[in-house]
């Protein structure tokens, strides 16, 4: 397989770095909106990345400073059947289902506006650092669709479903501290400090257990579940922790008293 830095993309940029690879949306005077070809290449890249063993962080953000994502290219809608529209949506929909199936934490970077799919592609991600010139918007009513990209549940658990229905009804653009304040997003940071403060949190990432990043991730992307399933669920995923590299090295730097130095093994 080809690595991800040698990958030529016409809609995205990736960087691979220190285990971390940026991808960033590169339509900037389309606003970064998700057309087909960026879909395509998306889902491609995706795919790449999840079984890269080089790659332990993904980040997404966008180029140009404006956008993180404009959501879909609207011009691309004209016309589309019941079914037509169906197959289109399972494709598309792959990405927000790629996006959660990746072992690996995934940081959206959102640097501007992400509307539409846009913002549920940043939902999509395990944690969304944003500017405080990023703004939100589910404007899926405004042209007579309903959200999409997973946006019903990702929206949901992250603000609750009587704000998801305000939101996705009202189809109002959420300021950077709103977000912040009902929990949309992580945090907010000044915008010359985005990819700084991204990159530092990658970094630490990076460094971690990585197996077990991973089993956290699909623990918690299976909410919710009942009690009694969770505690299964952790039994058996404790058990392969056990057994990794990782864990002989955090249990013996713990007594040690030295900091640990994890391989993702």
């Amino acid at each position: 397989m080809k690595e991800a830095e040698e990958m030529a993309y016409d809609t995205l940029l990736v960087e691979q770095k220190d285990h971390i690879a940026t991808v960033t949306f590169n339509r900037p005077k389309q606003m970064n909106a998700l057309d087909l070809v960026m879909r395509s290449e998306l889902k491609t890249l995706l795919a790449d990345l999840s079984t890269d063993p080089q790659v332990k962080i993904v980040i997404l953000t966008g180029a140009g400073g404006k956008a993180f994502c404009a959501g879909g290219d609207i011009t691309t809608m004209a016309n589309v059947a019941a079914p037509a529209g169906r197959d289109r949506l399972r494709s598309v929909g792959l990405i927000t289902k790629m996006m959660a199936d990746m072992e690996k934490p995934i940081i959206a970077a959102v640097n501007g506006i992400a509307v539409g799919a846009g913002m549920n592609i940043a939902l999509a991600a395990d944690m969304i650092i944003a500017s405080e010139t990023a703004r939100f918007r589910e404007t899926f009513a405004n042209i007579g669709l309903i959200p999409d990209l997973g946006g019903f549940y990702t929206l949901s658990v992250r603000v609750g479903i009587p704000k998801a229905k305000e939101l996705m009804m009202t189809t109002r653009f959420i300021e950077a501290k709103e977000a912040e304040a009902i929990g949309l997003v992580n945090r907010i940071v000044p915008q010359d400090q985005l990819m700084k403060e991204v990159n530092a949190l990658a970094a630490f990432l990076a460094k971690g257990p990585s197996r077990v990043y991973g089993m956290i991730k699909t623990a918690l992307n299976l909410w919710p579940m009942n009690l009694q399933a969770y505690m299964e669920l952790e039994a058996n995923m404790q058990a392969v922790a056990f057994a990794t590299k990782d864990f002989d090295e955090g249990r013996r730097a713990f007594l040690e008293k030295r900091a640990p130095e994890f391989t993702g093994e």
